[in-house]
C-alpha cells in the first residue's frame, strides 16, 4: 500500500515538514511513484515512522536511530533509554527541591513583613557559608567572592537555591552568600574551601526592617539579645546574630528591607 506525504501527515498528526526532517534524518526512506514520480511510503516506512516517534519521546535522538536499528538494536535502546531513565530521575529530584524552595521563598513574601518585631524558638538547618563583603551601616568595602565560589553557587543550577546572609560583628556586618547544607550535598559535586559550615543550631528568631538605603545601623539587632536575656535564655558564648534577607523593594510607596535574624541560645 502506498501512502503519499499528505496522507501519513494526516494519518499520524505531524508536519510534513516534521515527516521530511525524519526521512532527512535517515529514520525513514520515501520511494518514488513510477508514474508520476511522486515520493511516497509504503506501509512498512509508516511504521518506522511511527516507532522512530515514539523513540525520540523516550529521549534517543532523531539523528541516532537510523544506526540503533542497523546494529545492536537491544543494547543500544536499552542503553539510551537507561541513560534517559537516570536524567529524568535526577530532573524529577531536581524540580522537587526546586519546588520546596520556591515554597519557600513564597512564605518569606507572605510572612515576612507581618513578622516584624515578633520573636520564636526555631530551629535552623546546617548551611554553607562564604564571605562577600563587608560593611559599616550601608557602607561597604570592595565587593569580593573567591572565583571557584562564585562558578558554583552562582551557575544557572544553583542559582535558585543561595540566600543573602550576614553575620554581626563589633561594629560590622559580614555580608556573605549562603546554601543550605541539603542543597550543596546534591547540587555541590565539590565545594570550595571559601566556604565554612554553620551546623544546624537552636535559635531565638526575629524580623526586621532595615529601611531605607543609608538608614541601616547594625545596633537596631540587638533587640534580639536584649529580648533573649529578658526571657532568661542562655546565649552561647561569642555568639553573633546572624541574619537573612528575606526581601527589598517598595511597599506602598517606602523602601523596605525585611531581615529575619536568629540568635543560638542553649
Amino acid at each position: 500500500m502506498e501512502y503519499s506525504i499528505g496522507d501519513v501527515s494526516s494519518l499520524l498528526n505531524v508536519s510534513r515538514d516534521m515527516i521530511r526532517y525524519y526521512e532527512k534524518q535517515g529514520a525513514i526512506k520515501a520511494s518514488r511513484n513510477t508514474s508520476n514520480n511522486y515520493r511516497y511510503y509504503d506501509s512498512m516506512e509508516v511504521f518506522w515512522l511511527l516507532e522512530a516517534m515514539q523513540h525520540k519521546s523516550w529521549g534517543i535522538p532523531i539523528s541516532e536511530i537510523s544506526d540503533i536499528r542497523k546494529k545492536e538494536y537491544s543494547y543500544n535502546t536499552e542503553l539510551f533509554l537507561r541513560q534517559e531513565s537516570v536524567r529524568m530521575r535526577e530532573e524529577s529530584i531536581y524540580k522537587k527541591m526546586l519546588s520546596e524552595r520556591l515554597e519557600e521563598l513564597r512564605r518569606y513574601m507572605l510572612l515576612g513583613m507581618r513578622n516584624l518585631g515578633n520573636f520564636w524558638v526555631d530551629q535552623s538547618e546546617a548551611q554553607y557559608r562564604t564571605h562577600f563583603v563587608r560593611g559599616i551601616g550601608d557602607e561597604y568595602e570592595r565587593l569580593g567572592i573567591a572565583p571557584d565560589s562564585s562558578r558554583c553557587l552562582l551557575s544557572e543550577r544553583c542559582m535558585p537555591f543561595f540566600d543573602n546572609g550576614m553575620t554581626t560583628g563589633e561594629g560590622y556586618i559580614d555580608w556573605e552568600l549562603t546554601i543550605r547544607k541539603k542543597y550543596a550535598d546534591y547540587l555541590i559535586e565539590s565545594l570550595p574551601e571559601s566556604f565554612y559550615l554553620l551546623p544546624e543550631e537552636i535559635s531565638i528568631c526575629t524580623v526586621v526592617d532595615i529601611g531605607e538605603i543609608g538608614h541601616f545601623d547594625s545596633g537596631s539587632f540587638e533587640v534580639l539579645r536584649e529580648y533573649a536575656r529578658s526571657r532568661g535564655y542562655r546565649i552561647l558564648q561569642d555568639s553573633p546574630i546572624r541574619g537573612t534577607l528575606l526581601g527589598r523593594g517598595y511597599e506602598e510607596g517606602k523602601f523596605h528591607r525585611i531581615v529575619k535574624l536568629s540568635l543560638p541560645i542553649c
